[in-house]
């Protein structure tokens, strides 16, 4: 029984991890244009356009998903199989899939890596940049950490996470 306790207990923690601390309670979708337009480098109306992708796209896959909170108990359903999707990676892949789609030729896409070989504090996300720009200078789109209600800053403003480049572009 000792040994289902821990084993039970170390799942739970496999995968992406959050930080505790406030959450977002609304996603003005003004504000995430505002950081899209990348002080005016993109054009206001194409920037409100991937902003309202984003945020719809983050909760269909809340709904797809059937997430859970908090986020590491979903990966831990995920882990021992209950659920199929809804790690961090799976929501970073499937948004920069769905930022694709949209065929905006102004913004390049990105995945970020944070803590990266850290296995209790590893996380993983999209980040959009303006085209041309830095990674540096990108925006982090984050649905899994506060469990569907999507998260966005720019990336050297979350000081939850330090955030790395995963490869290069994935336009």
């Amino acid at each position: 029984m000792k040994y289902i306790i821990v084993l039970f207990l170390s799942l739970i923690f496999i995968g992406c991890s959050t930080p505790q601390g406030p959450t977002k309670k609304k996603i003005p979708l003004n504000k995430l244009t505002l950081l899209l337009t990348f002080n005016n480098k993109i054009d206001k109306n194409e920037a409100q356009a991937l902003s309202y992708q984003m945020i719809k796209q983050s909760e269909k896959l809340t709904k797809e998903y059937h997430l859970v909170s908090p986020p590491l108990y979903h990966n831990f359903l995920v882990n021992i199989g209950i659920k199929k999707r809804g790690l961090c990676w799976h929501f970073a892949y499937d948004m920069l899939e769905h930022a694709k789609k949209q065929n905006l030729n102004n913004f390049d896409y990105y995945i970020g890596g944070a803590n990266i070989n850290d296995y209790w504090q590893e996380h993983n996300s999209l980040v959009i940049t303006c085209k041309g720009c830095s990674f540096d200078e990108g925006i982090l789109i984050d649905p899994w950490r506060n469990s569907g209600k999507l998260y966005f800053s720019k990336i050297n403003n979350d000081h939850d996470y330090k955030w790395s480049k995963r490869g290069g572009k994935r336009n």
